[in-house]
């Protein structure tokens, strides 16, 4: 949660805080002015927190001569579960190519038949060659999955840490 004090009467503050919201790409979620105002912001491919689909909403108290403002965002679940599903096949289809990998390999060393052995199998024959390839081809897969789940579990944890970024970001714009 972020807040700032500023000078103006609740309903400028409000009218200048929505103003600003809307110039950020901001759409209005839920409203009640001039105490509250919720938006969306971001877009589901975001991977900063700047640019993460986000729910930004702003609370408006009278605060002596002027007003508090408190603003708070949280990732959009449609956001989350996007990452979530995204990790979850990524971790399958890398085990996936793993398994094929090791299974392919341990054919070609022991020539016992296994479950993948027919991708390498040609007229009741090993092709070593074709063998070799697509192991080679699996374990890149695999290396390039884990990496990509690697980067995208770091993007998703950034983003949580540093979601109000936007929010302390268009606060400190608001006079």
């Amino acid at each position: 949660m972020f807040e700032k004090i500023v000078g103006l009467e609740i309903e400028k503050a409000y009218s200048e805080l929505k103003a600003l919201l809307l110039k950020k790409g901001g759409k209005i979620v839920a409203e009640e002015p001039p105490k509250y105002i919720s938006v969306k912001q971001g877009s589901l491919w975001g991977i900063s927190p700047r640019s993460a689909k986000k729910v930004v909403s702003c609370r408006l108290f009278p605060h002596d001569s002027g007003t508090r403002v408190a603003c708070s965002s949280s990732l959009a679940s449609d956001w989350r579960n996007l990452t979530i599903i995204g990790s979850i096949l990524s971790v399958i289809v890398a085990s996936l190519c793993w398994w094929i990998a090791m299974d392919l390999e341990a054919f070609m060393i022991t020539q016992q038949p296994s479950y993948w052995s027919w991708i390498a199998s040609v007229d009741g024959y090993i092709d070593f060659r074709t063998g070799q390839m697509f192991v080679s081809l699996a374990k890149m897969l695999t290396l390039f999955l884990v990496i990509i789940l690697a980067i995208e579990v770091g993007v998703a944890v950034y983003a949580h840490f540093r979601i109000n970024s936007f929010a302390e970001e268009t606060l400190k714009e608001l006079t």
